[in-house]
């Protein structure tokens, strides 16, 4: 299991892109660009986190418009199909400043979208008379 030191926020900011898959060697650009998209305001490294998600989560509006989709569940089929598309290396490739994804990788992501399970409803079952099944010879 590898440890991470948190020294600062930009530490917080790299840590959550090397979840993403982004390339180390691009890491100090992005962490760059990140910081003048969202505001550093709180010392609290999940607060910064939870900026981070917003911008996302936004980002994934835009890519999957019409789901019906909690926005917890949608930045997760998000960050999936963002990493299962190698989409760090495409965004890394194509550049990232304006913070819009590439059409190629929007397309692979949308083809890609999948569900887990449909929604389920609970009922009530009613009692079922138990039947046995097996032989029914009479003993002697």
């Amino acid at each position: 299991m590898v440890a991470i030191k948190i020294l600062s926020k930009e530490d917080v900011i790299a840590a959550y892109l090397c979840s993403l898959n982004f390339p180390v060697s691009h890491i100090d650009t992005l962490v760059h660009l990140l910081k003048n998209k969202i505001s550093l305001n709180s010392d609290d490294a999940n607060d910064l986190i939870k900026e981070i998600d917003c911008l996302l989560l936004n980002m994934a509006r835009k890519v999957f418009p019409n789901t019906k989709l909690s926005n917890e569940q949608l930045l997760t089929q998000f960050k999936l199909q963002f990493i299962l598309n190698n989409g760090a290396k495409q965004c890394v490739k194509n550049g990232i400043k304006n913070f819009e994804l590439p059409t190629q990788l929007v397309e692979n992501m949308r083809a890609n979208l999948f569900f887990s399970a449909p929604s389920y409803h609970y009922s009530e079952m009613k009692p079922q008379k138990i039947e046995t099944f097996g032989s029914k010879r009479k003993k002697k």
